[in-house]
């Protein structure tokens, strides 16, 4: 069974991963849920009880600070990102708390943490989506399931589509460029850093460049990779962020940014640094 096939949650085979590289931090206080309203692409006045959502930090030029996974606990909000931005992450938040009731601790990272995609949350558990599929967070490792590899770990979420940072996500992202207006902003929601630019692109209706997923015979090489058009005239088109093979399928799944002017084109070529044709690319949904 593929890491696709599995990920969906199939009663025969359903799979499992360790949560790993995660920073945490719990906001507490009488003013936590106004500030983080004012920070917070969503509006986590909404948030369900045990239900996680993604959301963001912007800059006030729209482009991102980190993306987040938020949920409410017993003394507040629980702040969840990558953490290599722990730093950053914390840097951002407090800078905006002036005259606030509004205290940012880190929470220790404690037993291990396994996530279940594609199956829902037990009583008291956390539901989560952390691969573009709703799943669920234990404390303990579920017997009798298959761990992920890498590989099909990999496979799973450039399959969802699901973006992930210092590969499709970065500093110079906009959200609409990487997708995530779908599931991690409130457009209807109060003010906070960098809506102005989010709501203008939603407006305009489109950004210079998009997230698209891509199917081809790829061998694996080095990332990022170019993306240029077919003959006769080959043009550079975007950028080839992430791939993953599929041997069921013989071929190898990919994420990468594709410029906007060239969405219309029926396929494209990967090419390395050196301009050497490395396979042929075409687009498939995300």
């Amino acid at each position: 069974m593929t890491a696709v096939g599995q990920a969906r949650g199939s009663a025969e085979c359903p799979g499992y991963f360790e949560v790993r590289d995660k920073i945490r931090f719990l906001v507490a206080g009488s003013d936590a849920r106004r500030y983080l309203n004012g920070q917070l692409t969503i509006d986590v006045g909404r948030l369900t009880p045990g239900v996680a959502r993604q959301g963001l930090i912007l800059t006030a030029k729209g482009k991102l600070c980190a993306p987040l996974q938020v949920w409410t606990s017993e003394n507040g909000f629980v702040i969840e990102t990558e953490a290599t931005l722990q730093e950053d992450l914390l840097s951002r938040l407090e800078r905006y708390i002036i005259s606030d009731d509004v205290t940012i601790t880190q929470i220790s990272g404690g037993a291990p943490l396994f996530h279940l995609p594609g199956l829902p949350a037990s009583a008291g558990g956390l539901s989560i989506c952390r691969v573009g599929l709703p799943g669920s967070d234990v404390p303990l490792r579920p017997e009798g399931l298959t761990e992920y590899s890498a590989p099909a770990l990999d496979l799973l979420r450039i399959s969802t589509g699901t973006p992930l940072w210092g590969a499709e996500l970065s500093t110079e992202t906009l959200p609409q460029e990487a997708l995530l207006e779908r599931v991690a902003v409130d457009f209807d929601k109060g003010c906070y850093v960098g809506q102005e630019v989010v709501s203008r692109l939603k407006s305009v209706g489109r950004v210079n460049r998009c997230l698209h997923g891509f199917l081809g015979p790829l061998e694996p090489v080095s990332l990022p990779l170019g993306i240029v058009t077919k003959e006769p005239s080959p043009r550079p088109a975007g950028t080839l962020t992430s791939t993953a093979r599929d041997f069921e399928l013989a071929q190898t799944l990919s994420l990468g940014y594709l410029n906007r002017q060239f969405e219309d084109f029926p396929g494209f070529l990967a090419v390395d640094t050196a301009g050497t044709t490395v396979g042929e690319l075409e687009k498939r949904p995300i």
